[in-house]
């Protein structure tokens, strides 16, 4: 028998609120805090070069039990976690155990196949050097376990099947097991633990997940309806090792709480009964200018942390007025460098769950103020609602959930807005397709989709004057040997018109260091992409304009640029939706015969839209087929009425790379010579030639 150098280890002085996590051979013992998932070492050397599994608290004892799975034998550890070796008779030697749990004195050991066996400890309490006999109460085992739990009231064994994501309670008396219902989730379950109110904590080994099973007597109905989701709970450590045990008579949290809550009202999910926002202080990371203190839960019903505790409920401020569709200003004092998510209950329904609600994600913020912009929903409801910040070390954060560092603020806010209207072009959810020929004034292959854009535009409206365009749209192709930029022409503003510090222009989903509002024009003039052949896929000549890279080619770009006006800027002459998008030439590239590097002077633009200011007026000068004509009012368009640049108000599919606009769509001919008056559907793929399109 191998006996521990401390053979009489003294046990926990109390019920431990911390949950007990097993790792690794040779075996490391972790303290887990259920409510935010942050660990520390406890133990590295439990005294045994052995993996210990199977681990129960004993509440009577205040000892933990486990199973020594390289020597086959019985172990305990108290509170300094050293193990001692338990001399027992009839303990199986053929196989070994990974899941146990003690209620009452007794330790319970169970493995598929092989059976549930009891031994009972309590002959150690008057004799440390007694010999515990294992007894066989079943031989039916047949849930694929790695651990299960006591429910401290009920006196049922709780276990998931690993395969299944089932949950199964057992008869500690027979062993006989009962199906309850799915939990929704999969995997290794290796540690699982019990609270004192009834809530099942099981901890994933493959991404060290936390989740909590409600099964406290208040949730019967649902239990035997077979409804017990595993809900996330917080985020711990993995390991393909993993067994955990923990005194089911204490609450999660210590009376000395160390963790902030938040205080929106109850249906926020606020009090941790509802899995409620909760940060673990960590004496770095806070918003505004003291730490927070500690909670023993959530507050709500308009009960503030402020009112509780310290004033530390001043991290967050909205510097402008929230109205729908419109952006506002949110100053947030960060103490140091951290992650910031956020939601508002945009149509005050009482969550934070629905679409559009969470309105920063995983924001990086330096240490001191950050102004962050944020667009209200366009259908926020007017009145006043809740917002919720959580500022932590960690990223992925719900609105509900632990986390391990960081704090939580929830703030009431009013959402304004009167006059306000809203318009769209072509619709609310669908896209206009721009596509170029950029050999003007030649038309060349005349495939037209060299720069293929598709985008819509929003326009907020304030009295009937513009006060906001919000332009979200991808290249959907580039199917050019030259190098040609993208840009938007807002004509009838300026570029002083612009209120700067709110618009931006966003990439893949990453905000730019700089909105695209060209400095060199007097016109608010956005370039989307200075160069759209920096998107072209390796391995494919061009973008999304080739069959045989059809299976390979994403979507590379897609963007939004948020455009605020300055108030009180004149924006009534501001051309209609869809503006004025064109093409120009790549500074530094050629860009054909007579032309080597004309750079910002050439420009393609839909037909009869004039060229902006910064195009080179001599451009037009007869050259190639152009008959563009300043005095007429004619631009960018051929004798007979060939545009280089189309609008088509719908995602149409554009011609192959070098199969000519008439080839792909016949009927495009009778169109363009009868100036649009006939064949006004040519576009539609009913009258596009078979095989002539790109069909991502």
């Amino acid at each position: 028998m191998l006996t521990s150098a401390n053979a009489t280890a003294s046990p926990f002085e109390t019920c431990p609120s911390k949950a007990y996590l097993f790792q690794a051979n040779p075996v490391q013992v972790y303290g887990v805090n259920l409510v935010t998932g942050t660990t520390s070492l406890l133990q590295g050397d439990t005294g045994l070069n052995a993996n210990i599994n199977g681990v129960g608290f004993d509440f009577n004892g205040r000892y933990i039990y486990g199973y020594d799975t390289s020597n086959k034998q019985i172990v305990r550890l108290g509170e300094d976690f050293i193990a001692e070796t338990i001399s027992t008779t009839g303990l199986p030697t053929s196989h070994t155990f990974y899941v146990g749990d003690v209620y009452e004195d007794v330790y319970y050991l169970y493995r598929k196949g092989k059976g549930l066996f009891t031994i009972d400890v309590s002959p150690l309490a008057a004799d440390s050097s007694a010999t515990l006999v294992v007894n066989q109460v079943s031989t039916r085992a047949v849930v694929n376990l790695t651990d299960f739990a006591f429910h401290p009231s009920d006196g049922n064994l709780y276990g998931i099947d690993n395969g299944t994501g089932g949950l199964y309670s057992f008869d500690a008396s027979n062993g006989q097991e009962t199906y309850i219902g799915d939990t929704g989730e999969l995997g290794t379950f290796g540690a699982g633990y019990f609270d004192v109110d009834g809530y099942y904590y099981v901890a994933r080994n493959q991404d060290g997940q936390i989740y909590r099973i409600d099964l406290s007597p208040g949730n019967a109905a649902n239990i035997a309806a077979g409804i017990v989701p595993a809900v996330k709970f917080a985020d711990g450590p993995y390991s393909s090792q993993n067994d955990g045990a923990r005194c089911a008579n204490a609450p999660v949290i210590d009376e000395d709480s160390n963790i902030d809550f938040g205080d929106a009202p109850i249906s926020y999910s606020t009090k941790l009964a509802d899995n409620g926002p909760r940060h673990e202080l960590d004496g770095v990371t806070w918003m505004g200018a003291t730490a927070p203190d500690g909670d023993q839960d959530g507050l709500y019903s308009g009960l503030a942390d402020d009112e509780v505790g310290l004033d530390d409920e001043n991290g967050v401020g909205f510097v402008t007025s929230v109205e729908p569709g419109l952006d506002s200003i949110v100053r947030v004092n960060a103490s140091t460098s951290g992650y910031l998510s956020a939601w508002i209950d945009w149509n005050q329904d009482g969550d934070f769950s629905d679409d559009g609600e969470q309105v920063f994600t995983d924001q990086l913020l330096e240490a001191g103020n950050n102004d962050l912009i944020l667009t209200a929903a366009l259908d926020a409801d007017v009145g006043s609602t809740w917002s919720r910040f959580r500022f932590s070390q960690q990223t992925g954060l719900s609105y509900s959930g632990g986390s391990t560092s960081g704090e939580v603020e929830d703030h009431a806010l009013t959402v304004t807005g009167t006059g306000l209207s809203v318009r769209y072009y072509p619709n609310a959810t669908g896209y206009t397709t721009v596509a170029y020929e950029d050999n003007w004034p030649y038309t060349a292959d005349y495939d037209m989709n060299d720069v293929v854009v598709r985008y819509r535009i929003t326009e907020i409206l304030r009295d009937g004057a513009v006060v906001k365009s919000k332009v979200d749209g991808y290249l959907g192709a580039v199917g050019a040997s030259y190098h040609n930029g993208f840009a938007l022409r807002f004509k009838g503003v300026n570029r002083s018109d612009i209120d700067t510090t709110t618009t931006r222009q966003i990439h893949n989903g990453s905000q730019l260091a700089s909105s695209g509002l060209e400095s060199i024009s007097n016109e608010a003039i956005f370039v989307i992409s200075e160069d759209t052949s920096v998107y072209k896929v390796e391995g494919c000549e061009y973008h999304r304009t080739l069959a045989s890279c059809a299976q390979q080619e994403d979507v590379q770009l897609n963007f939004t640029l948020h455009i605020n006006f300055l108030d009180g800027s004149d924006t009534s002459s501001l051309m209609s939706m869809p503006y004025d998008p064109f093409i120009f030439a790549t500074p530094g590239y050629y860009h054909g015969e007579g032309y080597l590097q004309p750079g910002r002077a050439w420009e393609v633009h839909l037909p009869n839209y004039e060229p902006t200011e910064q195009f080179n007026a001599q451009l037009f000068a007869g050259l190639g087929v152009d008959v563009s004509d300043a005095d007429s009012g004619v631009y960018f368009k051929t004798s007979g009425n060939l545009p280089w640049a189309l609008m088509i108000n719908d995602e149409w599919e554009w011609p192959t790379e070098r199969t000519d606009l008439v080839v792909a769509y016949p009927q495009f001919a009778t169109y363009a010579e009868s100036a649009g008056d006939q064949a006004q559907n040519w576009f539609e793929s009913q009258y596009a030639t078979p095989g002539k399109c790109y069909v991502p």
